[in-house]
């Protein structure tokens, strides 16, 4: 894994910290989502039993929508809402890696205070602030579980970030420390609880607020020692395509339809050979459960075609779209050059579908 900026580090003025503390609560989609899931989990600790099971699908949705908000944040998009595929249990399982970390962590520290050994669970407490943000950056964008767990990527991440990474580890145990001290100062729990929700939340959006600042750029490669064969370049190829189709899917379906198409544009800019990305991706879309954000992508692959003298690929393009959609239709601003081209090549069909 690579990481490197596009630009020299930046480090965050005071003002610029300030602001990005009390952002979760200048935003009303994060407001409301503290609140929902604040109020979720209140009805976890009332339940009993059944709050149990009731955690055990909370849990995972509410990670993922804090590594979605991450990830909205460093790349300066507007935050996510809650919707209901944030508690299917199957859906994007790399998202479930925090959980693995913190079961880990709470195991730890109650083995070392079980072994009268405090100091050891302060220690790592601390060790797992510093490193935590790196991780979770590196998890929200390149969805890869074993790299936010590498400790060279950790490293990498930090040093990317320069010395603006530990405002975010600075800031959260600060803030810890003060609702710890509202606490003991006997500020109703039902207030504390909910700053430790806020903690939570600003652990993440400062996180991806960093990564905004210094405009760090991540790109997963493949080093090897020895030169590869086509086949085995062909496939680290689809690989990575397919990463990105799956990426620019959780976009589509958290109904970011825009942003899921810029991801999957940005990475077709990079290939060698874009028509054979193009074709690539628009097979791949056809392949999900909507088709709808296929339809749209093939509207700027038909213009790259028209545009580029691929006109047999384009009208076979057109045609897969009306059979998909007859209502499908090529962008107003291709759509006579589309014409001229499918009345030179005699498809009338497909002249008068796109008139209809």
């Amino acid at each position: 894994m690579i990481l490197y900026p596009k630009q020299m580090k930046t480090l965050m003025k005071l003002a610029d910290v300030i602001r990005e503390i009390f952002y979760p609560l200048t935003n009303m989609a994060i407001v409301f989502a503290m609140i929902f899931f604040w109020m979720l989990f209140a009805l976890v600790q009332r339940a009993g039993f059944i709050g149990l099971w009731l955690l055990i699908v909370l849990a995972p949705a509410y990670v993922r929508y804090l590594l979605y908000l991450l990830e909205a944040r460093a790349n300066d998009r507007s935050p996510p809402v809650p919707d209901i595929g944030m508690f299917n249990p199957i859906d994007n399982l790399w998202s479930l890696t925090p959980l693995i970390l913190l079961s880990v962590l709470l195991w730890a520290e109650i083995l070392f205070a079980a072994s009268y050994l405090p100091w050891i669970a302060v220690l790592l407490a601390i060790t797992t602030y510093l490193i935590t943000p790196s991780s979770l950056a590196i998890l929200a964008v390149t969805h890869s579980p074993a790299e936010s767990l590498n400790p060279q990527a950790i490293l990498r991440m930090i040093r990317v970030c320069g010395a603006a990474y530990f405002i975010v580890p600075v800031t959260v145990i600060l803030i810890w420390f003060l609702f710890a001290m509202f606490e003991f100062l006997g500020l109703p729990t039902l207030l504390t609880d909910f700053g430790k929700s806020y903690q939570v939340v600003l652990l993440f959006t400062l996180t991806g607020a960093v990564l905004h600042a210094n405009d760090v750029a991540v790109q997963v490669d493949i080093e090897a020692p020895l030169e590869k064969s086509d086949d085995e370049i062909s496939g680290d190829l689809e690989k990575e395509r397919q990463k990105v189709a799956n990426h620019a899917y959780g976009f589509v379906s958290r109904n970011n339809r825009q942003g899921g198409l810029a991801h999957i544009n940005q990475w077709i800019d990079s290939e060698a050979d874009t028509d054979v990305a193009y074709a690539w991706f628009f097979k791949e879309m056809l392949t999900w459960e909507n088709n709808t954000a296929a339809l749209f992508f093939a509207q700027e692959y038909l213009h790259r075609l028209l545009h580029s003298e691929q006109e047999a690929t384009a009208l076979k393009l057109a045609a897969r779209c009306l059979h998909e959609d007859p209502r499908w239709k090529p962008q107003l601003k291709d759509r006579d050059l589309f014409l001229d081209v499918a009345e030179q090549h005699g498809r009338e069909d497909l002249i008068r579908e796109v008139k209809s």
